[in-house]
């Protein structure tokens, strides 16, 4: 007998007028129900395909922190083929930019005027950390379906992606299948996002997102997607030993 989630994915494929012949309905009753998850998910954020076909993205927030009377934007740039990620931070007496090389040989930093400087050993732990469970990162690799990453399901039916034995991200979804809630390692509380409507060449992010407690939120200025990159971005600069 066919299990409803699947029942329910069947039809809403056949909604959007794909998945009809045998051989593919056969394929998706042999799906696993975080599988079915994850393809629910990657349609409602705009397509496996446009989510695969990612070689970069470029965008601004603005963000703000419940302790902090200054507000600072931010412009994340994510290169998914090298993968590398580059984040300037930028506000009033700030001026922060930190580069991570996805294979963790090149992190560096400036510091809040802008000299370079080198990270300590924490920072460089806490950067590549963050970055290897980047949100938006961990979706273009469950698109492109990275060997590396296992799918389950995880407390309240949410979906948790796997590296190895470390859970690196999961998100929570609503009935349209946008994540409304999502997080990263072992944080089980994360931020709560939403509605996925700022859309750029069929990629959607959402218009802000916000830790529950409010204590830190960003909203969303701009986006782009698979832009020309400029390489200067992502050269090291020289770092004094001082």
């Amino acid at each position: 007998m066919m299990c409803p989630m699947i029942r329910t994915v069947l039809c809403f494929m056949a909604t959007l007028g794909i998945w009809l012949n045998p051989a593919a309905v056969l394929a998706a009753a042999s799906m696993s129900e975080a599988d079915i998850l994850a393809e629910r998910l990657l349609w409602a954020v705009g397509s496996r395909p446009v989510w695969a076909s990612l070689t970069n993205t470029v965008f601004y927030s603005q963000q703000y922190r419940r302790d902090d009377p200054t507000d600072v934007g931010a412009v994340i740039t994510i290169d998914y083929l090298q993968p590398r990620l580059r984040i300037d931070t930028t506000g009033r007496d700030v001026q922060r930019v930190r580069l991570i090389d996805g294979d963790g040989d090149r992190i560096w930093h400036f510091d809040r005027q802008g000299r370079p400087e080198k990270a300590r050993e924490d920072e460089l732990a806490q950067d590549l950390r963050r970055y290897t469970a980047h949100v938006y990162w961990t979706l273009q690799r469950i698109a492109v379906r990275d060997p590396k990453l296992r799918l389950e399901i995880g407390r309240n039916g949410r979906l948790e992606v796997y590296e190895a034995n470390t859970r690196i991200a999961w998100y929570q979804l609503d009935a349209r299948g946008e994540p409304y809630a999502m997080g990263a390692h072992d944080d089980n509380v994360g931020v709560i996002c939403g509605p996925w409507d700022v859309e750029q060449r069929g990629i959607r992010y959402p218009a802000w997102v916000s830790r529950p407690d409010g204590s830190w939120r960003a909203a969303l200025k701009s986006l782009a997607v698979n832009v020309q990159m400029d390489e200067k971005l992502f050269t090291q600069p020289l770092v004094s030993d001082q």
